[in-house]
């Protein structure tokens, strides 16, 4: 057998591989019940994708491209499930779509909140409200239903429209399948990014055909996606010289999620002024029109949130904890390690996705997310960058999870 055909012999084996495990993960049981289970599919899963990568990265790149393509899709195809496995927010970010359709701002009440009682017994409501007691918050799969939405006006718009979309009987793969929409589009930009850029653009399969991507943005539906495609359009305009509608871009973002913010300064070194009141002109925007339909219950569940996760306290920065610092000092030297990575960043780097995923990933490190989702964008920046060391960044979130 020649070294070409071995290699799409164990690209294809791959592919196929990566497919069963992404179906098994699919399985009904949740995170609680399957918690080894599930580890060790992902663990396998990840090995898979290690050599489904290394044997793209040595295909020509046409056959490479064509075949990642085919896989990305075979492979989240697969992942479709009855019941998100190892999330729930999709439930928060259906609801919060519902209760917009009506005509109420989603910062107003939490889900339990007497005055949305007509809502939760509307038709098509069982799937997030199962029948029983519907202002209890034990008959709701929806996280934290006692509080207000956390999420920032842009994921909320994404929200009302993924609702206009998708029928509330097509349930959690209805909003899998918008997940899966934004996860292409994110793969077809780092293809074209890499494209423009001169770069190999064999290495989208970092994020075409890795476990992550699929189990966060498709199989999980989480919004961070979203988040990452901005991202994609703020590098794009910035490599263009378009430094203000760039800032714009990544505004938006980091009204998806806050984290892309990080990206920031890399991305307004040119024209900081004009950037900084340009993002701000969005922000202010895209928060206004709740502020003056519910005042500062925009603020949401956040500093709860904060709260919960401990970031007061200090132990939410996990690597920092083992050096046995807690609250205020443990919190000023996350700060000052951010700070050092965002100076030697600008000073060391030329091209925003370099900078970014080196960046990203001692921001990650400092802080070590339980949450695999926070990773997407790392996972999309090493892509672009070919900084392979961030995966084992992303790939560490699933044991602390």
């Amino acid at each position: 057998m020649t070294r070409a055909r071995l290699l799409l012999s164990g690209a294809l084996l791959g592919v196929v591989a990566q497919a069963v495990l992404a179906h098994l993960t699919s399985l009904p049981g949740g995170i609680l019940d399957r918690r080894y289970l599930l580890l060790g599919e992902i663990g396998l899963w990840s090995a898979a994708a290690a050599l489904t990568v290394l044997c793209l990265l040595r295909l020509p790149r046409r056959q490479a491209v064509a075949l990642l393509l085919l896989g990305a899709v075979v492979v989240r195809l697969a992942s479709f499930s009855a019941k998100a496995p190892l999330s729930d927010d999709l439930y928060r970010y259906a609801w919060d779509g519902v209760v917009q359709s009506q005509g109420t701002d989603p910062y107003r009440y939490p889900p339990l909140a007497p005055q949305l009682a007509p809502l939760r017994d509307a038709p098509g409501m069982h799937w997030i409200w199962p029948p029983g007691k519907r202002g209890d918050r034990d008959q709701t799969k929806i996280n934290r239903a006692g509080v207000r939405t956390i999420y920032p006006p842009v994921a909320e718009a994404w929200f009302w429209l993924e609702h206009q979309v998708v029928p509330l009987e097509a349930r959690d793969p209805g909003y899998e399948g918008g997940g899966m929409v934004l996860d292409l589009a994110v793969l077809a930009a780092l293809l074209a990014l890499l494209r423009s850029s001169g770069g190999d653009v064999r290495w989208a399969a970092v994020y075409g055909l890795t476990p992550l991507p699929v189990l966060e943005a498709v199989q999980n539906a989480h919004v961070d996606v979203l988040g990452v495609l901005l991202v994609c359009g703020a590098v794009a305009l910035e490599r263009r010289g378009r430094v203000l509608p760039a800032s714009a871009v990544l505004a938006l973002a980091t009204l998806v999620k806050v984290y892309p913010a990080l990206l920031f300064p890399l991305l307004v070194r040119r024209r900081p002024v004009g950037a900084v009141l340009v993002a701000a002109a969005v922000a202010v925007l895209g928060y206004l029109p709740h502020v003056l339909a519910v005042g500062t219950r925009v603020v949401g569940y956040l500093p709860g949130y904060l709260r919960e996760e401990q970031y007061g306290q200090g132990t939410r920065y996990l690597l920092v904890g083992l050096l046995g610092l807690r609250g205020d000092v443990a919190t000023g030297v996350v700060a000052l390690g951010v700070l050092a990575v965002v100076v030697w960043a600008l000073r060391t780097d030329r091209s925003l996705p370099d900078a970014g995923a080196r960046l990203l990933t001692g921001v990650f490190l400092l802080i070590t997310p339980v949450q695999p989702w926070y990773a997407l964008l790392l996972v999309a920046l090493v892509a672009l960058s070919g900084f392979w060391p961030g995966l084992a960044v992303a790939a560490a979130a699933y044991p602390l999870l």
